[in-house]
């Protein structure tokens, strides 16, 4: 048995020589079962200011320049390294032992928007999202699988939010594109109709997509907390790749992801979507996504959603 990663709760560790490597967050650990006592090893650094890995090594862990802001903005704090060269990528995943400056990160304002994708059956959600997070953002658009009086019909609901229709017709990247051309802003959070921000997530959207744009990042994978019938699934940390620049583009008629450079990427571990589910529900996505794409239905992803979570994970 071997504990969740206790930087992202991630359960999959990969053997690379004697360390285990958390194949999500780039943590590596002399033992596995030793996650959490290392945590609480870089928070301590990452409250002295300066964590310096070269010159002052941990006996137990490793974290190069990419893992160490995975783990800084996980604990709220965000990173500038010591010495980089112009050009150079900020945070490098090359396994290096990280330096960097560290400082508590701050909630600041930001000019985001929420995109959602819905149908017109959604439209109680719709109102509800709209509504709660009227001030959280700076614009809110709403992709519609429907017809224009669909559309309309909801937008008289919540007038001060854009609601567009186009139909889904099987190709989930295709309409989050033609989301993202929506937007007309720099970033953009989308969401489905049974996804939340949570607060956490809320008060470092601003400081996270701040830190993006000086580190040269144009796509941030977010973890989701799946609750299935109201209890949280094994499914965990689930990371999603949600929070982007609105010129990315999506891949995938099902299982969609953004098309970027793996170092244009990272991690954003501060805060989750929620994801609430009901148990038929996952099974009927199963028999629907296989039936658009052969391979799609991935039974494996069913199993973990139907499971409870636990924090052990048995290999």
């Amino acid at each position: 048995m071997r504990l969740r990663c206790s930087i992202c709760g991630n359960w999959d560790w990969l053997v690379r020589e004697d360390w285990f490597e958390c194949s999500h967050c780039r943590l590596l650990v002399r033992d596995a079962n030793e996650v959490g006592a290392v945590a609480d090893e870089i928070v301590a650094r990452l409250r002295s200011g300066l964590v310096d890995l070269q010159r002052d090594p941990a006996e137990r862990w490793m974290l190069d320049p990419a893992g160490l802001r995975n783990a800084a903005w996980r604990f709220g704090f965000e990173v500038e390294p010591v010495a980089v060269a112009r050009g150079d990528v900020r945070f490098p995943p090359d396994y290096r032992p990280a330096q960097a400056r560290s400082a508590p990160a701050t909630t600041v304002p930001h000019a985001i928007g929420l995109g959602i994708m819905a149908r017109p059956a959604d439209a109680n959600d719709i109102v509800e999202i709209a509504t709660h997070y009227r001030t959280a953002f700076a614009r809110i658009v709403v992709l519609l699988d429907g017809t224009a009086d669909e559309a309309g019909e909801i937008a008289a609901q919540v007038p001060w939010i854009e609601v567009a229709h186009h139909p889904l017709t099987g190709d989930f990247a295709a309409q989050r594109n033609r989301l993202q051309d929506t937007m007309q802003t720099r970033w953009v959070l989308q969401i489905d109709t049974d996804e939340r921000p949570d607060g956490a997530l809320l008060d470092a959207l601003g400081w996270l997509v701040a830190a993006a744009d000086r580190d040269g990042l144009r796509s941030l994978g977010l973890p989701r907390r799946n609750l299935v019938d109201g209890v949280q699934s094994a499914s965990y940390p689930d990371i999603q790749y949600r929070l982007n620049r609105s010129d990315i583009r999506f891949a995938g008629r099902v299982h969609e992801r953004p098309v970027v450079p793996f170092v244009e990427s990272s991690l954003a571990l501060a805060g989750a979507l929620e994801h609430r589910l009901d148990g038929e529900r996952v099974r009927e996505r199963t028999r629907i996504y296989e039936a658009m794409s052969t391979g799609a239905g991935r039974p494996e992803d069913e199993a973990l959603l139907l499971a409870p979570f636990d924090p052990i994970a048995v290999r």
